[in-house]
């Protein structure tokens, strides 16, 4: 058990000063951005980003309209600006930053008391209190609406719960109040925070060993639950499939897939992929990659220790140094805080200092949760919440080893060296660890490149201005079916490009995909830039074979689709699209490449209820069965008639193009009407029909005009060559499917 720990006048006091110390700087923050004309963030928030969307919830709320059926933004923020309009009886933008500001100043007491409470010295304290009063960064996002301020508040109390529970002051059980409270209070603010309990939980059963312990993580856990259930059942209510957000999957995605730069940008990649199947899209862009993608992490480590402040829609660098000198003049960023908790942390460990552990688990585990979506300020800027006591122990312990050094007389040397070894000890891994970072940042992930053309990929050799050659190309057909593109799914197709001489034009590229001549999808990028980093081919190197990962897809929603068409591949130079360039070396001089033809089908791979099973399938070759049909038993003349096949592809995939005829023959064995097309009604060719796959086809035609029987026939043949599909027990491959009869109008009956 931890030696006793008291609070003295002397505590509150240094406490009190800090608090007033740090709403002062977040004030003249606030000031400096009011009266700058430049800020784009600050009044009114700008349309579209979260702030205004959080902000104007307070509004909805008033008018009935919040919550709605089911959360898309996790709801902590919303409801802390909503109970913070409810206590100040206004929704004014200036009161509402105060507010905010004022609860991050007493945040900074409250890191006073957690330090003092980690490692019991009164300077390390009020040293990690200062230091998260002045960090600039921080200090920035205390100022604006979004979630940084409110979980480095939620971290630090969650924190300083735990240490509360450890030293077993006076009502610790309030302790366990808070753990939980926070803990429930990050799940709906920031969910991948509530990582931190398990941890905390952990680290204080393990130091602490008795039932009391257990118990009173019992209590977090189900305070914990407590906040998290009513949101739940509200999404749950209205059908959701998930907790709190939907969100949490897809920023993963964009943080991790195939073209992530480490930051949230949106690329194609992130672009191009439906909410649904997201698992599934982010394991097959790292199958396909999985060199970049761990060049990726370690680039992501890299922006993570670096004092680059990443931004989207609200940018500390744009809307904080810009503005307000109390910023600029600031020197701590978050690298210089990042070695001083590094040195902190060792010192702290090689002493033994029990929270340095829980420390350093839990910055470990807010690293792992920031890396596992994206590198963004306000994203990375809680952990500060963890680093200002081990930076702080870092700060004294140095002090406490030069000191004497100060006096007269100084230390012999042989005295002193164990203080200073333990100091020295991890300066060189900790420099090694943040140059090893900012080479991270600055060179990975590098250009995918190849030295030959795959196996699996089929050559092009189409040259372009005799500088530019599009080596060879490839589906990458674990997207999707084989030759299907799958509605809101990415179809990827890889380009292997060859500099043939140096050049200073940067070429661009499009991929469409062409119906009937009309460009159903389109993409279209300078070549070299569709992943990160961009290398367009100017500054492309002879002798390797440049790699891109192209996605297309189809987004359109307009119920069951099957059709064909051509993916094109064309290329111009970067700012004169209206220039195609031809591929030489390609038969028949085409404008454009033609890649593949591949099928969109969705939701016409199933046969009509109202066509039953054939008793026994007939074959159609090697590739085709015919399972299922229905045709009328009789007919008028001239009548519009339909005769419904329902097919099934084998596992042999289908090379040719096939046409599938329906013919009436007479007596003499004469064709009297006929309709001859692809499969579903012409708009999809055979070969791209997916492998073991059913669907339904159906042919009109005119019924005779004379009289009779006739006899209903089923022919496939080869487009190219005439040739028929083999079909068993027939001498001349003709299924004759049965009997129609035409009667005369006046002798028309219904039809069986």
């Amino acid at each position: 058990m931890s030696a006793p720990l008291v609070f003295t006048r002397r505590d509150w006091l240094i406490g009190l000063l800090i608090v007033l110390l740090a709403f002062g700087y977040r004030v003249l923050i606030i000031v400096d951005r009011a009266h700058d004309p430049i800020t784009a963030a600050f009044a009114p928030l700008p349309v579209g980003t979260d702030q205004a969307t959080y902000y104007s919830h307070i509004a909805a709320f008033h008018a009935g309209d919040f919550p709605p059926p089911r959360y898309y933004y996790q709801p902590g923020m919303s409801w802390f600006l909503i109970a913070a309009d409810t206590l100040l009886g206004s929704r004014d933008l200036a009161l509402l930053r105060l507010l905010t500001a004022a609860l991050a100043a007493i945040n900074c007491g409250l890191m006073f008391a957690a330090a003092r409470l980690a490692f019991g010295q009164r300077s390390i304290s009020a040293l990690a209190g200062l230091l998260l009063a002045l960090y600039p960064v921080g200090a920035f996002y205390d100022t604006d609406f979004v979630i940084t301020a409110q979980a480095t508040i939620l971290v630090t109390l969650a924190l300083f719960g735990t240490l509360w529970l450890w030293r077993r002051l006076p009502g610790h059980w309030t302790g366990a109040l808070l753990l939980g409270l926070s803990g429930g209070a990050l799940a709906v603010t920031r969910f991948e925070l509530v990582a931190l309990l398990p941890v905390l939980a952990a680290w204080l059963f393990w130091q602490r060993r008795d039932r009391v312990a257990l118990l009173q993580v019992g209590l977090a856990v189900v305070l914990t639950l407590a906040l998290m259930l009513p949101i739940v059942l509200h999404n749950r209510a209205d059908e959701a499939d998930y907790l709190i957000s939907p969100n949490g999957l897809l920023e993963v995605y964009r943080g991790n897939n195939r073209d992530a730069d480490g930051t949230r940008t949106d690329n194609p990649a992130s672009e191009s992929i439906g909410a649904d199947g997201l698992a599934r899209a982010l394991r097959l862009d790292i199958q396909l990659a999985p060199r970049r993608f761990a060049e990726l992490v370690l680039h992501k480590v890299g922006l993570y220790f670096s004092p680059h402040e990443p931004g989207n829609n609200l940018s500390y660098v744009l809307s904080g140094e810009a503005v307000s000198p109390w910023l600029r003049a600031n020197p701590l960023d978050f690298r210089a805080l990042l070695a001083l908790f590094l040195f902190g942390m060792a010192v702290a460990l090689l002493r033994r200092e029990p929270a340095a552990r829980l420390l350093g688990l839990l910055f470990l585990t807010m690293m792992a949760a920031t890396l596992a979506i994206w590198i963004e300020a306000r994203v990375r800027t809680p952990v500060i919440a963890v680093m200002m006591p081990g930076a702080a122990y870092g700060l004294v312990a140095l002090a406490d080893t030069i000191r004497p050094w100060l006096r007269t007389p100084r230390p012999a040397v042989r005295e002193a060296w164990p203080a200073w070894r333990a100091l020295l000890l991890p300066v060189p891994i900790i420099a090694l660890l943040l140059l090893g970072g900012a080479w991270a940042e600055r060179e990975l992930p590098r250009p995918q490149t190849a030295q030959s053309l795959p196996a699996a990929a089929q050559p092009a050799g189409a040259v372009y201005d005799g500088v530019l050659r599009l080596a060879g190309w490839q589906v990458q057909e674990q997207y999707s079916r084989a030759g299907i593109i799958t509605p809101f799914q990415p179809y990827v197709v890889t380009l292997y490009w060859e500099l043939l001489a140096p050049t200073d034009t940067d070429y661009s590229f499009s991929l469409g995909y062409f119906v009937a001549g009309e460009r159903v999808i389109a993409f279209d990028r300078p070549i070299g830039t569709v992943s990160y980093p961009a290398a367009p081919t100017s500054a492309w190197d002879m002798g390797r074979l440049y790699v891109e990962h192209v996605g297309i897809t189809y987004k359109r929603f307009e119920g069951p689709v099957a059709i064909s068409g051509d993916l094109l591949l064309s290329v111009y130079p970067e700012r004169d699209a209206a220039r195609l360039i031809p591929p030489a070396g390609v038969p028949g001089d085409p404008p454009s490449l033609m890649l593949t033809r591949p099928a969109i089908i969705w939701g016409a791979g199933a046969l009509p209820d109202s066509l039953p099973l054939a008793e026994s399938a007939i074959a159609f070759g090697d590739v085709l069965r015919l399972i299922a049909w229905d045709l009328p038993a009789t007919a008028a003349p001239g009548e519009t008639l339909t005769v419904h096949l329902g097919w099934q592809t084998t596992g042999d995939p289908i090379t040719r193009s096939l046409i599938f005829s329906v013919q009436l023959l007479d007596a003499q064995g004469v064709s009297a009407a006929q309709h001859d097309s692809p499969p579903h009604a012409g708009r999809l060719l055979a070969s791209s029909l997916p492998t073991r796959y059913r669907f339904g086809d159906e042919k009109t035609l005119d019924a005779p005009t004379a009289p009779g029987r006739y006899t209903c026939v089923v022919i496939v043949y080869d487009y190219e060559t005439g040739a028929r599909l083999a079909v068993p027990d027939t001498p001349d491959n003709i299924l004759r499917l049965g009997q129609l009869e035409v009667r005369p109008a006046a002798e028309d009956t219904p039809h069986e």
